[in-house]
């Protein structure tokens, strides 16, 4: 599959599956390789690509948000979207696999944060690397999120959103979502 994407030619009517070959497969691959091997989750998606309105895009309760920067500038960011329901069944998923604990947080505290943030950090980690090398992006620092003030940051610069639902076999739906900033 040919994943070259040119930034500089993207259009509203044009780069949808562009975008959604390039950037958001491998993140969406990668989550669903993950929750089954860290949580013993299944998950799918059908990976068909919306344009979300800038103005209908919100905060669901629990987000990572990760920079993508070619060239010296900022081409966008990444963000895996949760909204509080699915972060805790994640959570507590991969913490009772690492801990073997059966602990069921019902809500977002330390533990199932920091279950959280490992969760995302090897699901970045293996689409990064991927990314990386195909189209010499490089990336910022992960952004945990879990409030809505903090998450007004995702927003900055950003022209177009293009998300991709990710849904657990248990229940529960989240987004990957690229913020284009051209």
């Amino acid at each position: 599959m040919d994943l070259s994407y040119d930034f500089n030619d993207a259009t509203p009517d044009n780069d949808r599956s562009s975008i959604r070959n390039a950037v958001l497969v491998p993140f969406v691959n990668e989550t669903i390789l993950t929750l089954a091997s860290m949580a013993d989750l299944k998950a799918s998606s059908d990976l068909l690509t919306y344009r979300d309105a800038l103005d209908t895009f919100v905060f669901k309760g629990f987000s990572v948000g990760l920079t993508t920067i070619k060239q010296g500038k900022v081409e966008g960011k990444i963000v895996m979207n949760h909204d509080l329901g699915t972060a805790l069944a994640i959570g507590n998923r991969v913490r009772a696999k690492m801990l073997g604990t059966t602990e069921n947080a019902t809500a977002l505290n330390d533990q199932v944060s920091e279950a959280l943030a490992e969760f995302a950090n090897t699901v970045i980690g293996l689409a990064t690397r991927h990314l990386s090398a195909t189209h010499k992006f490089s990336f910022g620092t992960p952004m945990y999120v879990s409030n809505q003030a903090d998450s007004e940051l995702f927003l900055n610069g950003v022209k177009q959103i293009f998300s991709v639902p990710v849904d657990l076999e248990i229940g529960g739906r989240f987004y990957f979502s690229y913020l284009l900033h051209k």
